[in-house]
Order: C-alpha cells, then structure tokens, then sequence
C-alpha cells in the first residue's frame, strides 16, 4: 500500500501539477487510512486486498474517535475523497480489479454556511491590532489581515507572497494561487497605505525576499497567522464557531456580496473552480442582506 501511495503522490506531483499543501494533505489521509487498515487488519495490505467495509470501518472510527477528536461530517469527506481518488488511480493503473471506494459514501455537511465577520467585527478586529505596542508586529499584523479582509487570498497564499510578488506603483499583488497558478489582483488605496507604511519598518530587518517575516525575520508561517488571529479575535470579543484565516477569507466574500458584487465577480476574485462553492456566502441570516432586501422599494 506505502509503495502505491507512493506512485500516487508522484503522480499528482508531475501529471496533475499538485501544490506541496495538496500533497501534504493527500499523504496524511492515505497515511492515516492505511496504519488503520495495518492495525485492524495486518500489515501487508495490497491496494487489492482492501474492502469497502475496511472504508467504511475507518469512517466509522473517524466519527465516533478520530486520531485527537472526533471528525466533522465535512472532515470524513474529505479524508474519503481522497481514499477514491486514490482507489481511482490503482484502478486506472490495474493494482485492482474493483474500486472498493465507489459505493462508500458519507454527508459532508455542505449545508453549514462558512463564519465571517459582520462590519462592526472586523472594524474591531483592526482597533485591537492597532492598539499593540511594538510598532512592527502593530504594522504588520494589521497589513496580514487587512491584506486577506481585502483581497481574500488563502492563507497559504498570503505567507508565499514575496516582495516582489507586489507592485506598489500598479497597485497590485500576484497570488500563487492553487494547482500552481498566479493570479494579479488589484490592491485597495488603504491596502497599498498599510503595504507601504510595512514595508518602512520591514526594511530594517531583513533582506528576505518574503514580504510578511517572523521574530526571526524568515518568512512568516501559516500556523503564526492562525495563532495571531485567533489571538487578536479573543482580545477583540470575537466569537465564531470557526476563528482563523479562513473566515476572514469568507468575509472579504461576504462583503462584496453585501456590497451588492455579483457572484462572477466574487468567483473571480476568490478563486473558485466552481460556482457552487462561491454561492456559499448567500447567508440566509446575513443580517447585512437582509437590510439591503429591506431597502427595495417595490412601491
């Protein structure tokens, strides 16, 4: 199984273009699955000795324990989409006769609508940053968020972006977006104010080619920016069922929509594949919307 895996990564490496975070993930899933398959059932397992109760043994598993917690429908998912791509490509390659993923199936809960922050929240959220004592981590944390409340980028994307990867004079950042593309998107005036006043104290410190740096000065990491929002929504009075860079994401998306931005445009911008994903954010309980509804006058 290892050794199929294996070839698996390798082909979504070369043939599919596959990003490092996407192989990462890839080999977690199939890694879990397969040492829960070798301590239920012995090592050895080929692709082909694989069932589908073996499947759905560790979805059951994952729903009632889970490694460190018990897995959201929306988790157990994913871990299964994964478990099929990869009983999709042994088939393809002829490892196995049948693929004992196809019949599994589990709810991946795509009703729940994503956390965001209303207006009054994320005006907050930037209070709390503006208040920090040292003037590089104010500057800077401000410009982390306000860079992804302002152009939505994954947080991923934000943390490979280089100095080089802005354009003051254009006003414009290049995103490494997902399956290895690139992505220019234009930069707010108040966006390119925060860039500029950050790159002034960043200068000082390093010659690093990444634009947003740690305490030492190396490029600054995706799990730091969930530690610093999550910190800064505490201290802000923030409450979500999902705190993190996401939901900041999610409202960059929220607010266009508010905004009265047609759903192309936000697709656009957030960089769905799919239209389905971006009509996530037509909030049923946005109270923000249903304002805006209430404004029409059909009189």
């Amino acid at each position: 199984m290892k050794t199929v895996m294996k070839r698996f990564l390798a082909y979504l490496e070369k043939e599919r273009n596959a990003t490092q975070a996407t192989l990462t993930a890839y080999a977690d899933d199939m890694g879990k699955f397969i040492g829960f398959v070798e301590e239920r059932h012995g090592k050895g397992n080929l692709p082909g000795d694989i069932t589908e109760t073996m499947i759905r043994e560790f979805l059951t598993f994952l729903a009632e324990k889970g490694f460190k917690r018990k897995n959201s429908a929306s988790s157990r998912g994913r871990r299964l989409s994964t478990i099929r791509y990869f009983f999709k490509f042994a088939y393809r390659e002829g490892l196995v006769r049948n693929d004992p993923a196809s019949l599994v199936s589990t709810s991946r809960g795509r009703g729940s609508e994503p956390s965001f922050l209303t207006a009054e929240e994320y005006k907050r959220l930037l209070q709390v940053i503006e208040r920090r004592k040292s003037e590089f981590f104010r500057i800077r944390d401000y410009t982390v968020v306000l860079m992804i409340l302002s152009t939505g980028a994954r947080v991923s994307e934000l943390t490979n972006v280089d100095m080089g990867d802005v354009s003051l004079k254009n006003k414009t950042v290049k995103l490494h977006r997902k399956g290895r593309e690139q992505q220019t998107l234009p930069l707010s005036e108040r966006m390119v104010a925060s860039l500029k006043k950050y790159m002034g104290v960043r200068r000082k410190r390093t010659r690093t080619r990444a634009l947003f740096i740690s305490t030492h000065n190396t490029r600054l990491s995706t799990s730091a920016v969930w530690k610093m929002i999550k910190g800064y929504c505490k201290k802000a009075r923030i409450y979500k069922d999902r705190i993190g860079p996401h939901m900041l994401r999610h409202t960059f998306a929220t607010t266009l929509l508010a905004n009265g931005e047609n759903l192309r445009t936000i697709q656009a911008l957030m960089n769905h594949k799919n239209i389905a994903t971006t009509s996530r954010y037509l909030h049923s309980h946005n109270p923000e919307l249903a304002e805006a509804v209430n404004r029409i006058s059909l009189e």
